[in-house]
């Protein structure tokens, strides 16, 4: 099975262009809970794009394991660990194809990771079986709403209502999990050029119970 969505090649393309896609700065759902990170600890990165999530998670002394179907996405991750001085273990793979380890991270950063409805509550049970008991999942991405924003300002994200975030749904697939924070709002994104202007965005941050 190929994990729906938004398909290999198209990513490649993206990440093989010049400079950043998406920025190099990490999001600002893991810059607003830097107090949650501790050196030491592990944490994921699933679909990984260019690492900036990545090397800023290892920046912060954690362990961090990058995965993304796109090879060029892993290559700029790799190269912008080695800018900074950080390891970060990259792995080739298909999120509905790989072997999630089970209760093995302290962290699980999902950032803009959209695939369809069909998919998207089986993706997120990974999430939360991979985490340790009192691990956190911190989850951005944008809504329902994003669709009018890429009309009027092409601000990001997939053009596909259906793999776009509604609260609700979000908030059932992690039901079994505390929510730390879950905020949604209108605001300006800055985050390269593709992730640039007016945006509905939802940010999110789940504990697993010990």
């Amino acid at each position: 099975m190929t994990t729906p969505g938004i398909p290999k090649d198209f990513w490649n393309a993206r990440f093989s262009e010049q400079g950043f896609a998406y920025g190099e700065r990490a999001s600002r759902l893991l810059l607003a809970f830097r107090d949650l990170l501790r050196p030491g600890q592990r944490a994921l990165v699933p679909a990984c794009g260019e690492g900036r999530d990545a090397v800023f998670l290892a920046e912060c002394g954690l362990d961090v394991t990058a995965v993304d179907l796109s090879a060029a996405g892993l290559a700029k991750t790799a190269e912008l660990a080695a800018e900074r001085g950080v390891p970060v273990t990259c792995i080739e793979a298909d999120l509905s194809e790989w072997d999630w380890p089970k209760a093995e991270y302290d962290v699980i950063a999902s950032m803009f990771l959209h695939v369809p409805s069909s998919f998207r509550p089986t993706l997120h049970a990974f999430m939360l079986e991979s985490l340790k008991p009192g691990g956190h999942v911190f989850l951005e991405g944008f809504l329902l709403e994003q669709l009018d924003y890429q009309r009027s300002h092409n601000s990001g994200g997939p053009p596909v209502l259906d793999m776009l975030f509604a609260p609700v749904d979000i908030n059932m697939d992690f039901k079994d999990a505390e929510a730390v924070s879950f905020l949604t709002g209108i605001e300006t994104l800055s985050e390269g050029p593709y992730h640039s202007g007016p945006a509905a965005i939802l940010r999110a941050v789940f504990r697993k119970p010990e």
